[in-house]
């Protein structure tokens, strides 16, 4: 996570550049404060330091910790209680899509609040960003929402997180285990690093493409102030915000920040199966 967060904060920002403004998706134009993710790397961390590129970092612990926890327990109890197995059937693999998803939904309910307050820290600082909250500390930050939004402020954007875990889950559990078992089957090996290490990056690009949408909607939807009556000063929801995007930065404005992260997701994805793959190895010798 720690090795990670800089290019989840540059992947937050391209998503919030150049907000609503019409023709903002040529991002080769230089009006724009980050051309790409190296040189926002690079301008981050000139003007804002160490500090700047690990912005959100507490937070991101918290998501992560909730997020994954519940993710891959969720989704490892499903298999053992239904008796599922890789590679059984269609009907089979389909199944492990459906637990995959359901194992995402429980952990985006439980995750929400951390992936916003995620977005917001990162997002602040920000020199293309429409609009940006001001928190002292985490904790100033749970407590201003609570006060300032009430329960439900910690769960804004929920109506597409919750698609966003459950599309990256489906994905990334059955696809990993699929991938891993024809890996093994084709090159005739056993499972080994080099099978958890290929099966893991190539889970990190069909994961990163079928989230992509709904990660771009969710930090728009949680980073927004707030209009009359509490709601969204800038949209009213996942379908009202794709369709402004659409209209004034083009259907390239819904995919800024896919590198990102891609280069966020991939690595977190290689080192999350190859440990989970040692620990788990370890865990069963240790019953045998």
């Amino acid at each position: 996570i720690t090795l990670t967060n800089p290019v989840d904060v540059v992947k937050t920002r391209l998503q919030l550049q150049g907000e609503l403004v019409a023709g903002a998706a040529a991002n080769a134009k230089p009006s724009v404060a980050y051309r790409g993710v190296g040189h926002a790397l690079y301008r981050i961390g000139a003007s804002e330091g160490l500090r700047g590129l690990q912005r959100g970092l507490c937070a991101a612990y918290l998501l992560q910790f909730s997020n994954v926890g519940c993710r891959f327990g969720g989704y490892d109890y499903l298999k053992r209680a239904f008796g599922v197995k890789v590679g059984d059937s269609a009907t089979g693999q389909l199944t492990l899509v459906a637990m995959g998803a359901a194992s995402g939904t429980l952990a985006a309910v439980v995750s929400n609040p951390f992936f916003l307050l995620k977005t917001r820290f990162q997002a602040a600082g920000s020199e293309d960003a429409r609009h940006q909250h001001k928190y002292a500390s985490l904790r100033s930050a749970f407590v201003d929402i609570g006060r300032q939004e009430g329960f439900r402020g910690y769960y804004r954007g929920i109506s597409v997180f919750a698609p966003r875990v459950a599309a990256a889950s489906a994905v990334q559990l059955s696809t990993y285990d699929a991938i891993k078992e024809y890996w093994m089957r084709w090159i005739g090996t056993d499972s080994s690093f080099t099978t958890h290490f290929a099966a893991s990056l190539l889970t990190g690009v069909a994961v990163t493409l079928a989230m992509q949408p709904f990660d771009f909607t969710a930090v728009r939807l949680m980073n927004q102030g707030r209009g009359e009556g509490g709601a969204g000063a800038f949209y009213t929801g996942p379908w009202d915000c794709i369709s402004k995007t659409v209209e004034a930065e083009g259907v390239r404005g819904v995919f800024k920040g896919t590198l990102a992260n891609y280069l966020r997701f991939g690595p977190y994805c290689v080192f999350t199966f190859v440990i989970l793959e040692q620990l788990r190895a370890h865990w069963d010798r240790m019953l045998l």
